[in-house]
């Protein structure tokens, strides 16, 4: 494979899906050792950084492992680890490779402004895999990469602009696919960004995951204003409000705010002062990166990723 430097997509990704291809047809078997950062820098003419990031790349997909003074090494794709149903490690092996051929692809489509290309990808993926698996191994993976092109300056900001205005849009398109389906859905569910916050990805693959689950999510999107809060607590009358906030200046927002409406939904204008599952949850990156913020929110942390949100959501209808 050539390794073509005046491509859209990064010569790293190049190289990392090259690197991965040889692990799937064989060149490389499972412990083998791969090429060192010199190696592939003497080899395709690259800086030791580009080398270094398509290991990493490698490495963070679960292709490769690193053994302390010894190198790269080919992981192990086909065994069976002991207490793990070897039907479900094929199965994630199969989606973690299908998933990261596709993603190269899309990233490589956004990159080049090409709408209808990215169309196709999200297309045929949805005709292997559900649209949860689709948004949150996919589009959020993408997501994470086009920001770390963004923050590595290897990217202008009109183009992630339109890549992250773009997988959005798929997002709630996917999101809006999805309908509820279990017992006791009828109680809504109230997910919106804080005041001020305008990162609402990770809320939507939240409210997608929940809805995937029968949940009746009722989604509000970034920057809701407080007073726009308390209308929609009154007219839906949720069963609980969750709320996202990614930025220092957003928690502090959301600490007002969810006080007011903790308050609100036990009272008897809330409507919910007899449901046991009335309450304000909260998550976001902002508490991620300053744990310390959790303490100024009224509610319940809802933990550092989604899958934990997901579960603690769950336990608590549950009861």
């Amino acid at each position: 494979m050539h390794l073509d430097k005046h491509h859209p997509m990064p010569v790293y990704l190049q190289l990392k899906e090259m690197l991965r291809h040889q692990i799937e047809q064989g060149v490389y078997q499972t412990h083998q050792k791969l090429p060192s950062e010199r190696a592939l820098c003497q080899r395709y003419n690259l800086s030791r950084m580009t080398a270094r990031k398509a290991l990493q790349e490698l490495i963070r997909e679960g292709f490769a492992y690193t053994r302390v003074g010894k190198g790269t090494f080919v992981s192990d794709l086909t065994g069976k680890p002991p207490a793990i149903d070897i039907e479900n490690v094929s199965y994630r092996h199969r989606i973690n490779g299908f998933i990261s051929y596709q993603r190269a692809i899309l990233t490589e489509n956004l990159l080049a402004f090409n709408c209808q290309g990215v169309e196709e990808v999200i297309r045929g993926a949805l005709a292997a895999y559900s649209a949860e698996i689709v948004a949150t191994h996919l589009l959020a993976t993408a997501v994470r990469q086009i920001e770390e092109l963004w923050l590595n300056r290897e990217i202008n900001l009109t183009t992630i602009n339109f890549a992250v205005t773009t997988l959005r849009s798929h997002l709630i398109t996917l999101f809006n696919t999805i309908s509820a389906s279990v017992p006791g859905a009828s109680t809504p569910m109230l997910l919106a960004c804080a005041p001020g916050d305008h990162h609402e990805i990770g809320l939507l693959l939240l409210g997608l995951s929940l809805r995937a689950r029968g949940f009746n999510v009722i989604y509000l999107g970034p920057n809701v204003p407080a007073v726009d809060v308390h209308q929609v607590i009154e007219h839906t009358r949720p069963g609980l409000v969750c709320f996202s906030a990614a930025t220092r200046e957003a928690a502090s927002a959301l600490g007002d705010l969810s006080k007011k409406c903790c308050f609100y939904l036990n009272s008897p204008e809330g409507g919910r002062q007899q449901d046991g599952h009335a309450g304000i949850v909260f998550g976001g990156t902002a508490f991620v990166q300053e744990p310390a913020l959790v303490s100024q929110i009224t509610g319940t942390y809802l933990g550092p990723t989604i899958e934990a949100a997901v579960d603690k959501i769950e336990a608590m209808f549950a009861q």
